[in-house]
């Protein structure tokens, strides 16, 4: 199982040198971009993408908490994202679809209290899920949900599903073991890291 750095967690006032210090605890970095309308808060930008691929080895996944995602997802792989991960609840299938025929590495995104079956048909088009355990836009917040539950009947939806699952939010170094057994491919973690 992965470990990815969200540097949402990390020293705002010099992110690239806290990732070189903790760089033991994790394998690349993930990005959350909020835009103040799908979330309350803005977070990162796309220069901080830019910033860490420039100055680290890191591969970068992203987590666009935004509206416009037509708009967006091609920026945030026009600053060197790897993989960028959409909302369900912010990109009508038509879109995800015409996205994913121009970009191969995007991934769906649910927040904590999206059934993982309203995801059903973005999946044939999606190199990755993302499972929000937490509502967005903050680092170090409890868990809405109970993550393990949300894996588990992502698996029993959709037991032949190929691309990578990422479980996000609120992630303890305690949990990532019954996470790995529960075929995790990503664990997105934060304040575990950093703090």
């Amino acid at each position: 199982m992965i470990i990815s750095a969200s540097i949402q967690a990390a020293n705002q006032l010099n992110i690239i040198q806290d990732i070189h210090k903790h760089e033991s605890k994790f394998d690349q970095i993930h990005v959350d971009i909020t835009d103040g309308h799908f979330t309350d808060n803005i977070s990162m930008s796309f220069q901080h993408i830019r910033e860490v691929k420039k100055q680290t080895n890191y591969k970068v996944d992203v987590q666009l908490m935004v509206e416009d995602n037509v708009k967006l997802a091609p920026l945030a792989f026009e600053y060197g994202a790897d993989l960028v991960c959409v909302h369900s609840e912010s990109t009508k299938l038509d879109d995800f679809i015409k996205l994913s025929k121009l970009y191969e590495n995007l991934g769906v995104a649910t927040l904590p209290d999206t059934d993982n079956e309203t995801i059903k048909e973005y999946l044939v088009y999606s190199k990755a899920v993302l499972l929000l355990a937490v509502n967005p836009g903050f680092s170090n917040q409890g868990q809405a949900i109970n993550l393990i539950d949300k894996v588990q009947n992502f698996h029993n939806l959709y037991p032949n599903y190929n691309g990578d699952l990422i479980a996000d939010g609120g992630i303890k170094n305690e949990d990532l073991d019954n996470l790995k057994v529960n075929n995790v491919d990503i664990a997105v973690q934060g304040g575990a890291i950093f703090n």
